[in-house]
């Protein structure tokens, strides 16, 4: 056997390995991706010097998945959806999983050539996210394993294997249906063995606390999400979310001791491209996060970096 012949062999193996939601070493990194609505309108570049940076470093960083917080666009446009579906098939072509929830921009709730509401009732229009659905079918998710409503990814959930560990992430509407709460809330109990990702757009506000509203136009209030369907649940290790400038965390403690970690990040006014980077270890029980910025190559240096320890990831 020859040896590029070898190399060939390996490098497929790798990239089963990724598309079956495995990644084995116990250091991994989960990049996060933040609303990403200023720099699709005005500045384009730097949507794509970001995800062509996750391309290239996807296999240094060990990421078994790419993480987007929402408002992936900002005018709900056929253009705008193109040029966000363009930027991920970057992605789709490297082999590299993502998800996404869903933001108010994301919908029918906002114009399409504005970020103003919609004509009709905004509430209706939030529920009307066909242009995501057309650009991002279900089979563009390979970790994606069940979803709330048939062939629609608003809510979603995603099974992979990462740090010697399984995990969850379930991506949760923008200030949820109660049906959609209710059902993420069984999907937590069917998997009790796998570490929980809610990844949700609005939930921290900038002061770190969690949004005690709907935004005046959604369903449930976001306290209300995370009282009765979140934080019951033992194996919720982390709420991401986007939405309010710009980076903020929380941390509560659960039914059973389990500490919830909840990690705001939005940078859409500074247009500077950064992507949150969270570095886990299983082994020590860490969680660290930082703001990086492929486009300016730098790392913010504020509070938006920060570590966890005694992390207690279910193994």
């Amino acid at each position: 056997m020859t040896t590029k012949l070898i190399h060939k062999i390996y490098f497929l193996i790798g990239i089963m390995t990724l598309s079956c939601g495995v990644v084995s070493a116990q250091k991994f990194t989960i990049p996060v991706i933040p609303d990403t609505q200023e720099s699709v309108t005005r500045q384009r570049g730097i949507f794509f010097t970001q995800i062509e940076w996750l391309a290239a470093k996807a296999d240094s960083l060990n990421a078994p998945i790419v993480l987007h917080v929402g408002d992936l666009v900002n005018f709900n446009n056929f253009d705008q959806w193109e040029l966000a579906s363009v930027g991920m098939r970057i992605l789709d072509r490297a082999n590299i999983p993502y998800a996404i929830t869903l933001g108010n921009h994301d919908t029918g709730a906002v114009g399409e050539f504005s970020g103003s509401a919609a004509p009709g009732n905004v509430n209706v229009n939030l529920r009307n996210t066909h242009k995501f659905n057309y650009f991002f079918p279900v089979n563009r998710f390979p970790l994606q394993k069940g979803r709330f409503e048939k062939n629609k990814s608003d809510n979603a959930y995603y099974i992979f294997r990462a740090g010697n560990v399984d995990w969850i992430v379930v991506t949760l509407e923008f200030c949820a249906r109660e049906e959609a709460a209710q059902w993420m809330d069984q999907v937590l109990k069917e998997h009790p063995n796998h570490n929980a990702i809610i990844l949700t757009h609005y939930h921290l506000t900038g002061r770190g606390t969690i949004a005690p509203n709907n935004a005046g136009y959604g369903d449930m209030n976001v306290i209300d999400i995370y009282e009765k369907y979140i934080k019951p649940n033992k194996n919720v290790r982390m709420v991401l979310s986007g939405h309010t400038v710009w980076s903020a965390w929380k941390i509560d403690q659960g039914p059973e001791g389990n500490n919830i970690y909840q990690i705001l990040q939005d940078y859409q006014r500074k247009d500077e491209g950064y992507i949150r980077l969270l570095d886990i270890d299983t082994e020590k029980g860490t969680i660290s996060a930082k703001m990086y910025s492929p486009y300016l190559k730098k790392t913010l240096d504020d509070d938006s970096s920060f570590s966890f320890s005694d992390v207690n990831f279910i193994k």
